[in-house]
């Protein structure tokens, strides 16, 4: 009995030391545990073959996504009326197809790395991969160790090394401190038990002395203002619609919609530019037109209106996903980043029509130009971001070149009260910090809010709830060094680090 709880506690253990990163992450925003989880995955695998390593590093991958991206259950099953059964069927396959980066992780580490330097090369690799997933099959930049960081002393390198430069150096200070706490854990036959030696030796009071200064080292840096205000701040209201998923491809719900937001928006009354959500209306550009003439009267003589709209393909079956401005000058943009299988359908020959699921309303959108143009809002140039595609720091950064503020547009009601929402707010706010600029942040049901070049919130709505935030957005001029350089310099030192791991001599921290 004792052997089977022993064997049982083994294959626990890994699943609970990933759920930690979804700890570290919002709404729980417990982020010393971002500094201890990639510590544990690492004493995990420590010892075990390649196989062995694998498997546990499954399982720790397992633990980050069945407790953090899980909510992807929402859409599947409520929205997409998908059976509870197949629902958490294509849920566990989901997460479990996630865990295989941390699996894949593991075994490199053990195949190749273990032993050698390990102080540098296990944060080369985590930052390594967590860059692969971010971009593999499209990408799921989520969950990322240096998102955990939003609030804590390492916020102030985001400007300089974006979010994996953050995880890189969380991965850092974690070992630096554990070690210096618990040096026995990574001896070759380590042993579990809590000791410390007082006073500590000398190596131990240097290891804790450097996770110090790595931990304190962005509280100055955190002052540091790159970007500089640019004009005056554009009064805005924000319109938060909160129309239920299940109503808003309704043929007999258009009309209240259209009243809805005609309503909201005069609730804003006189302001420069009145923002709505994703997909706001259920309408082309062409056919919203009237309403939106409509809204801007409301709005006076020189305001400017920006929504999302599903745009027609030119001679096609296939929309954009978009971003239209009206007012004093009218332009486009089209979402890049698509979600697979909630806006385009892969393998789309052999699973559309499969099950309900695969045939949700507007999931045939394609992709836009890959290099688009800013738009212009009020004599300011705005970098929109539509929905995911905030997720993506590089993509983002670029975005933000030669602009003044940020703009994204999301309709969240696809993942109802659960985390989902939360984890998107972090991130987007994230991206404030790493291109010093203010983010207007536009959602059908939460959370709408303006944050400042910080990351930190100006204003915002309570979620799952109809309304205006009327707000001003403060234009900004000047890159971070981020914006300017993005995360090449790190992949590349990473990858250099990870080649020259082999040369003799290199097998102690």
């Amino acid at each position: 009995m004792k052997t089977r709880l022993a064997w049982l506690a083994r294959q626990v253990t890994p699943v609970f030391a990933g759920a930690g990163i979804t700890l570290a992450s919002a709404p729980f925003n417990l982020w010393p545990l971002a500094l201890l989880a990639p510590v544990a995955f690492l004493l995990l695998i420590k010892n075990l073959t390649p196989l062995q390593a694998l498997i546990k590093g499954w399982l720790f991958g397992l633990g980050v996504f069945a407790s953090g991206a899980s909510w992807v259950y929402v859409s599947i099953h409520v929205h997409g009326g998908t059976p509870v059964p197949l629902a958490l069927l294509m849920t566990a396959l989901f997460t479990a197809g996630l865990a295989v980066f941390f699996a894949l992780q593991a075994w490199i580490w053990q195949r190749f790395l273990n032993g050698y330097l390990w102080l540098l090369t296990w944060p080369a690799l985590w930052l390594l991969m967590e860059v692969l997933r971010s971009w593999i099959f499209t990408g799921f930049p989520w969950l990322l160790l240096g998102t955990t960081h939003l609030e804590s002393p390492l916020q102030g390198w985001a400007p300089i090394l974006g979010v994996y430069g953050v995880s890189g150096l969380s991965v850092v200070a974690g070992l630096l401190l554990t070690w210096g706490l618990q040096p026995h854990w990574f001896h070759p036959n380590p042993k579990w038990q809590l000791k410390l030696s007082l006073p500590f030796p000398p190596r131990q009071a240097v290891a804790l002395g450097c996770a110090l200064v790595i931990l304190v080292s962005g509280l100055p840096l955190a002052q540091i203002n790159w970007t500089q205000p640019q004009g005056e701040p554009l009064s805005a209201g924000l319109v938060q619609g909160n129309i239920a998923q299940q109503d808003k491809w309704d043929p007999a719900k258009r009309q209240p919609i259209i009243q809805h937001y005609l309503n909201l928006s005069k609730e804003a009354g006189a302001v420069e530019v009145l923002l709505w959500p994703e997909t706001a209306l259920p309408l082309t550009p062409g056919q919203a037109q009237p309403i939106i003439d409509r809204a801007l009267q409301q709005a006076g003589e020189k305001a400017a209106l920006v929504t999302g709209l599903a745009s027609r393909v030119p001679d096609q079956p296939r929309f954009y996903n978009s971003l239209v401005t009206a007012g004093q000058a009218e332009e486009v943009y089209h979402k890049v980043k698509l979600v697979p299988f909630g806006e385009y359908l892969p393998l789309e020959a052999w699973l559309r029509g499969v099950i309900d699921f695969f045939d949700l309303p507007m999931s045939s959108f394609i992709p836009g130009p890959q290099h688009p143009a800013n738009l212009r809002v009020q004599n300011t140039s705005v970098a929109p971001l539509i929905c995911y595609e905030v997720a993506y720091p590089d993509f983002s950064a670029r975005q933000a070149v030669d602009t003044q503020w940020l703009l994204t547009v999301s309709n969240d009601s696809w993942f109802g009260r659960s985390i989902g929402p939360l984890q998107h707010f972090q991130i987007a706010r994230f991206r404030a910090l790493e291109t010093g600029r203010e983010m207007a942040r536009v959602t059908n049901n939460g959370i709408t809010a303006v944050l400042d070049h910080q990351g930190q919130i100006k204003d915002r709505l309570p979620q799952f709830q109809s309304g205006v935030l009327k707000a001003k957005i403060q234009p900004r001029t000047g890159n971070t060094p981020f914006m300017l350089f993005g995360s090449w310099p790190l992949l590349l030192a990473c990858l250099l680090l990870l080649a020259w791991r082999t040369l003799p001599g290199k097998k102690t921290c």
